[in-house]
């Protein structure tokens, strides 16, 4: 009998555990900005796609490393309820940010975080820094640095089939 309790209460205390350590998808944090052609960008624009949001600059190593990634990414999935979003930090200035989306044909939305407003209300600080967020504009998963692509890929289609 006491075994059966003891089992009974660990298996209480695992589930009360797992609801409170797996928490709920939160709503992705309120931004607006304006694209590189002055177009407004909120969190609005996230709803009814999954949304791949990468904060990032241009004389970042990592961000340079990932980049060509990203963008094979928002090509792979044109088409689809698939959007890739870049905030740009203005760890550089805006001309150089125009130029490397000139120079490597960015095929997505990039914005310019001038007072890194966008960068605060996520809680970036460490780039690149990036979200996978769900149709309902849920974050579902926090990128710090390069993420598995492959593994990406994965939950990507995962959110499309929903």
């Amino acid at each position: 009998m006491k075994k059966l309790i003891t089992i009974a209460a660990v298996a209480i205390i695992g589930a009360l555990l797992a609801f409170v350590l797996v928490p709920e998808n939160k709503p992705a944090p309120a931004f607006s900005l304006s694209d590189l052609q002055g177009k407004p960008v909120s969190n609005a624009d996230l709803q009814g796609k999954v949304s791949f949001i990468n904060f990032w600059f241009p004389s970042c190593p990592g961000c340079v490393s990932e980049m060509p990634k990203v963008i094979k990414m928002s090509k792979d999935y044109q088409g689809k309820d698939f959007q890739v979003l870049g905030i740009a930090q203005p760890i550089d200035p805006l001309e150089s940010v125009n130029q490397y989306v000139k120079e490597y044909g960015l095929p997505f939305t990039v914005m310019f975080d001038a007072d890194k407003a966008a960068a605060q209300a996520f809680g970036t600080q460490v780039y690149p820094t990036s979200f996978l967020i769900n149709k309902k504009g849920e974050i579902l998963k926090t990128f710090v640095g390069e993420p598995d692509f492959a593994a990406l890929y994965q939950e990507i289609d995962k959110e499309l089939a929903k």
